[in-house]
């Protein structure tokens, strides 16, 4: 076989011999230029039409696919290139251009210059108009949130937000502080309710949900959902009279461990079984643990006014220092710490 363009004998494609061949047929028509949107914001990249996330040597070869197309007969062309800063939005690249084609190997070589464009990526866009679709309000049960549990789920939510915004488009609208408790307005209702589910889990909440219209988007009805995380009435900490019994409350999460005080027994609870309890005011502290005249009996001290109470729990009482959970008119043994500032 010979090439039809210059006669030289030996395999041919398309009647061209390779040389021949890669001259009439270049892999792509090089641009001058290659224009990339860029998100003021976030620093995201519009590559076809998705915002990615991605170091901008890295995304340079994809965006090259997408930019510049292989001539037919080549539907697919792979690209490296060398990229040259000339300032913060201009790169001078060097590109080199492959595919394989009937058993030949081709390349060709060229140069542009990739210009980043500012923008403002979808995202960012709405995040800066303050848009939301879901809405989590969390509020406890009868009480407003401490001081403490505000800190806690604004920390949780965010974590849980920055987690999110990693893996998709996610982002927190805004926090506001009402009623006792905080309201979150998220970009989308998937996360609300995930963000939902997990606080009421790491919490110790019940969770209700509610929809509301809130217009049409590409002929589709749009509903923003509001999830509401009611957490416990109780704490760590609270001693509580359930059905005449008296438990101090050992942990608050899916479930809350009541541990009762005279037998020791620690039970689960859901949140919704606990609506009939009531807070006791009681106090807890180290107390030294005396023998009362009853044989077997001791009584605890109050470190500060004096007074003595007996101590009702069950199970082996000996004499020293023990931390105390002290009624109105008993005294019984804790498992949880004592306040720091008595004792």
């Amino acid at each position: 076989m010979f090439c039809v363009e210059c006669g030289r004998e030996g395999p041919t494609t398309g009647g061209l011999c390779p040389a021949c061949f890669a001259r009439k047929h270049p892999l792509v028509d090089p641009p001058p230029h290659v224009d990339v949107p860029r998100c003021q914001a976030c620093g995201s990249l519009l590559v076809g039409s998705t915002w990615t996330r991605a170091e901008l040597d890295q995304a340079v070869p994809t965006i090259l696919r997408a930019k510049v197309p292989g001539r037919p007969p080549f539907a697919r062309v792979r690209f490296t290139h060398v990229a040259r800063e000339e300032d913060a939005n201009n790169f001078a690249l060097t590109v080199k251009a492959s595919t394989s084609h009937e058993g030949l190997e081709l390349v060709q070589d060229f140069h542009t210059r990739l210009r980043l464009k500012p923008s403002l990526c979808d995202p960012c866009a709405k995040q800066r108009s303050r848009y939301f679709e879901g809405i989590v309000q969390v509020r406890a049960e009868d009480r407003g949130l401490t001081p403490g549990e505000l800190r806690a789920v604004r920390t949780f939510v965010q974590a849980r937000v920055d987690r999110a915004a990693r893996e998709s488009s996610e982002f927190l609208s805004r926090v506001e502080a009402t009623h006792g408790g905080l309201d979150f307005y998220v970009s989308s209702n998937a996360l609300g309710k995930v963000l939902a589910r997990e606080l009421a889990s790491a919490f110790g909440g019940t969770l209700t949900t509610s929809s509301k219209l809130f217009g049409q988007k590409q002929g589709k009805e749009v509903y923003r959902v509001t999830s509401l995380v009611r957490l416990s009435a109780f704490r760590p900490g609270d001693v509580v009279r359930r059905k005449g019994a008296l438990s101090e409350v050992t942990k608050v999460a899916t479930f809350l461990v009541l541990r009762d005080l005279v037998s020791g027994e620690e039970r689960r609870f859901r949140p919704r079984d606990l609506r009939g309890a009531v807070r006791v005011d009681a106090e807890r502290f180290a107390a030294d643990l005396e023998p009362a005249d009853a044989d077997d009996a001791v009584v605890a001290t109050h470190p500060e006014t004096g007074a003595q109470r007996a101590v009702t729990s069950r199970g082996p009482l000996k004499r020293g220092r023990a931390v105390v959970v002290w009624t109105a008119d008993a005294a019984f043994l804790s498992a949880l710490p004592g306040d720091p500032s008595k004792g």
